[in-house]
């Protein structure tokens, strides 16, 4: 009976644990409104349909004014849920879309208000926040990595300088399990 109940223990907590969902790292890079930028996530997975993520994302741009170019990059934080909208048989490929709010600081300008001599900007660097809506493609290519293609739209409703923004990129995603 005692070796019994040992095999139970153990094939329930290996049964548990093949149930788990697991955790994920993902990084891109791509092009974020005019210039380019880059995002870093960490996905906890809820369920086979769901996730959360929380995401580290960096935009580097030139603001055009006339015939002035400025300067302009954010650095923002975000926290989003996804849910998978379409996916093939053992999730080999998988469509999920999310929603999020997000906050950060816009640099304009190296933070320097006067940009010459004569021109002064209207804008200042300051504190950013706002919504995202995303998209994303996921293409698993072996046991612990994947090929994302990522697209989000970035509402900042505080921003002097980039209100709508989107992000596309494309990047590699490593699973823990």
């Amino acid at each position: 009976m005692k070796y019994f109940l040992i095999l139970f223990g153990f094939l329930v907590t290996n049964f548990l644990s093949a149930q788990a969902f697991p955790k994920s790292v993902m990084a891109t890079g791509g092009i974020f409104g005019d210039g380019y930028g880059g995002e870093i996530t960490f996905n906890n997975n809820i369920d086979e349909f769901s996730f959360t993520q929380i995401a580290l994302d960096v935009s580097l741009s030139n603001y055009e004014s006339g015939e002035v170019s400025i300067p302009y990059s954010s650095y923002t934080l975000s926290y989003s849920y996804y849910t998978t909208l379409y996916a093939t048989a053992r999730r080999y490929k998988a469509i999920s879309m999310g929603i999020g709010l997000l906050g950060g600081y816009e640099l304009v300008n190296g933070g320097q208000n006067e940009f010459s001599n004569i021109v002064f900007l209207d804008g200042d660097s300051k504190f950013i926040y706002g919504a995202q809506a995303g998209l994303e493609i996921d293409i698993i290519i072996s046991n612990t990595l994947s090929v994302v293609a990522k697209t989000t739209e970035f509402y900042h409703m505080n921003s002097d300088f980039g209100q709508f923004t989107n992000y596309s990129g494309l990047g590699i995603r490593y699973y823990f399990f």
